[in-house]
């Protein structure tokens, strides 16, 4: 009775069921590397700079990914290295473990994910920017909210479970991605976030959804405050 299109980012299902119109859409690009060095954290971290960022994330007891972030379709791996001397400096004497490759990383808020019998899942229901982390999360939330859907008949409840999931989300990759935009904005923010580390924390509970609209507001109004002043 059903058909689910699980099909990523270039969805057929999305094509030939009418649902490709889009709400909003973005674009930036992703190049990754391993390195075959030992994991310096247990945690993922994302460095700042100017116009991009970096993901380096442990994989293995003596494997490290990294991924660059920006806008600039021609800004690779090594030289964009260049504006991270910490980064570059753990990475100078691990061997390169896989060869760079590259992929266009797209943010797409579609304007229906339902159509009669049909329905979209994951990256073919729209996707948010990879620097909130939250692909594989979403796709999992969406599961849920599909199958109470299905199992009620009817695909409308989906429809508006999906708008509300994706909501904290996107508002988290818009913040982040206008610190991209704004350098002013983000070495403020960064600092302020680093003399008030109940802000981080707060935003990073907020990120996971474990953090509610009057903390927000509160954790919003604390943080626009220090931007301003620090």
């Amino acid at each position: 009775r059903w058909v689910v299109g699980a099909d990523g980012g270039q969805s057929l299902v999305r094509q030939w069921a009418g649902l490709d119109g889009v709400r909003r859409a973005s674009r930036r690009f992703g190049f990754r590397r391993h390195y075959a060095v030992a994991p310096w954290t247990d945690y993922m971290e994302i460095h700042w700079g100017r116009g991009c960022q970096f993901y380096v994330t442990p994989v293995a007891a003596s494997e490290v990914c990294v991924v660059l972030m920006s806008r600039d379709p021609h800004l690779r791996i090594d030289s964009a290295l260049d504006r991270f001397p910490l980064l570059r400096e753990r990475l100078a004497s691990a061997s390169q473990a896989t060869s760079e490759r590259g992929q266009l990383a797209s943010t797409c808020r579609l304007k229906s994910v339902a159509t009669g019998a049909v329905a979209l899942i994951g990256d073919a229901s729209g996707t948010v920017d990879a620097i909130t982390g939250e692909g594989l999360c979403l796709a999992f939330q969406q599961a849920a909210a599909l199958a109470d859907a299905i199992a009620a008949g009817d695909l409308r409840r989906y429809e508006q479970a999906h708008r509300r999931l994706a909501r904290r989300p996107v508002f988290m990759a818009d913040f982040m991605l206008t610190m991209d935009r704004w350098p002013l904005l983000q070495a403020r923010a960064l600092r302020a976030m680093a003399a008030r580390p109940d802000l981080f924390s707060n935003l990073l509970a907020l990120h996971i959804g474990k953090l509610g609209l009057a903390g927000f507001l509160k954790t919003g109004l604390q943080l626009g405050w220090e931007i301003a002043t620090i």
